[in-house]
């Protein structure tokens, strides 16, 4: 009899066969951490849609600058000189 672990679903919430792909995956990568998999896959990405997709990446921007609490400020560059 041949016994089989199952991935730990609830943890991340994937559907298989994602589940799965992901513990074997972690264990051909000398038992890397799910945490780590994950955030790499999710950085490389968020970073390639957001330049492939320069509508998205004005939201993201705005998004994030809403999160942030930041708001756009005019800001009036003077030379110095006297006219």
């Amino acid at each position: 009899m041949i016994m089989v672990s199952s991935p730990q679903k609830g943890r991340w919430k994937l559907e298989e066969p994602l589940a799965s792909d992901l513990v074997d995956f972690c264990e051909a990568h000398r038992g890397a951490p799910e945490r780590r998999i994950i955030a790499d896959a999710l950085r490389a990405f968020i970073d390639e849609r957001l330049a492939a997709e320069p509508e998205l990446k004005k939201r993201f921007d705005e998004a994030r600058r809403k999160r942030l609490g930041q708001v756009e400020k005019v800001v009036k560059l003077v030379d110095g000189k006297e006219d």
